[in-house]
């Protein structure tokens, strides 16, 4: 791979040299405000050695053009910090260019005011003060800088960046969401938890189903999907940024009616092979804590127990729930009294958006103290799970 030229920005750089083209995209377009496919055809185009596109070059403001709308809506409360963020993030500019440019727009906007302007008015050379011009100007101006479709403002541009809040919804643990008998829709408390947020950013809310949560922490990982609800583990961190937890979930164990097994402290033992769904917090909790039992995968935490009884493995592991009920629907199995581990459920979304992290981490904090999350717990009719304590 040929050296990264100096005009993309050291972090596109740093992740193509380590040849993760998903990361140089992500980083590019909120350097840029390029499309998806056009910032990624350029950056290939350019991995082969090609001159790099006009389009990495930061987009300047035409000489005598008002700021746009929510930059100077920004810069007329008196944040300039914040302004300065809104421009760099509707034209891609440096810094430095957009500290400048918010400063000449204060300045200008002091002298409006001293010759009793309101925000937006531009002065003519007859002396008449044109509102349709100044509005004609800014409108112009956004359409050229932005390709006539401007980026959303964060926390929407990390934490929904196309303009929809793509969530994960995963049915492999019933106590987070499951599949209305009737209509087919999703609900629970994880569905509750993506529409509250979409609400809050003011984007619409599509929920893309799966039934396991390794396809989860994948769909995250790729940045398939802006926002997702999985168990707190080390592993699944590595791929993922993830806020403090809103639900704590118990894993238990669950045994045929004949089994030798009384306790969960019998389980880890050479004769004992343990069925789980595969990429599971069950999965990667017992891999690590095992040491004599083997793990059978399940392709999915729902199949655990039928993959149980078909192949006469002696316990299965995952959800207290899911194994009380399908310990309902099966007969001659039992659940193990107590639990092996308390998982720490939380809201998880791709690496890079740190903005959309601590945005999340203030969501989720409010969702517990306000009473939303465990509302959502007794309105779905859970049982066995708690909210999770604040965070520190």
């Amino acid at each position: 791979m040929p050296d990264p030229a100096p005009s993309l920005p050291q972090p596109v750089q740093d992740a193509l040299q380590r040849g993760n083209l998903v990361e140089a995209i992500k980083l590019m377009r909120a350097d840029t405000g390029l499309g998806l496919k056009e910032t990624k055809d350029a950056l290939e185009a350019y991995m082969r050695g090609e001159p790099p596109a006009t389009g990495f070059a930061p987009k300047a403001l035409p000489d005598g053009a008002p700021l746009p709308a929510q930059v100077q809506q920004a810069l007329d409360q008196g944040n300039k910090i914040e302004a300065v963020r809104r421009l760099r993030g509707l034209t891609g500019m440096g810094l430095k260019e957009a500290k400048d440019a918010v400063e000449a727009g204060a300045v200008e906007s002091r002298t409006a005011a001293s010759e009793g302007l309101s925000p937006g008015q531009v002065r003519g050379s007859n002396g008449i003060w044109w509102w349709l011009v100044a509005l004609a100007l800014l409108a112009a101006a956004a359409f050229a800088l932005l390709g006539c479709a401007a980026a959303p403002p964060a926390p929407a541009a990390e934490l929904a960046p196309s303009g929809r809040l793509k969530a994960a919804i995963n049915f492999g643990n019933p106590i987070l969401a499951v599949k209305d008998s009737a209509t087919g829709e999703p609900h629970g408390v994880s569905v509750d938890l993506a529409r509250e947020l979409g609400k809050r950013l003011g984007v619409p809310v599509e929920l893309v189903t799966f039934t396991s949560a390794g396809k989860v922490v994948e769909a995250v990982r790729d940045a398939q999907v802006d926002i997702a609800f999985v168990a707190i583990d080390p592993v699944r961190g590595a791929d993922m940024l993830q806020t403090p937890p809103y639900v704590i979930i118990e894993g238990a164990y669950l045994v045929r009616n004949d089994s030798p097994i009384r306790r969960n402290e019998e389980v880890d033992q050479p004769a004992n092979r343990v069925v789980v769904g595969n990429g599971s917090a069950y999965d990667l909790y017992l891999t690590r804590e095992l040491k004599a039992a083997k793990l059978v995968k399940a392709p999915t935490s729902p199949a655990v127990t039928d993959v149980m009884v078909v192949q006469n493995v002696e316990v299965a592991a995952g959800v207290k729930q899911q194994l009380e009920a399908d310990a309902k629907r099966l007969p001659g199995l039992r659940l193990l009294p107590g639990r092996f581990m308390v998982i720490n459920q939380a809201m998880g979304l791709p690496k890079g958006r740190e903005t959309g992290e601590r945005y999340l981490t203030a969501f989720v904090e409010e969702m517990k103290s306000s009473g939303f999350v465990a509302q959502a717990l007794v309105r779905h009719g859970i049982q066995g799970a708690a909210v999770a304590p604040p965070g520190r």
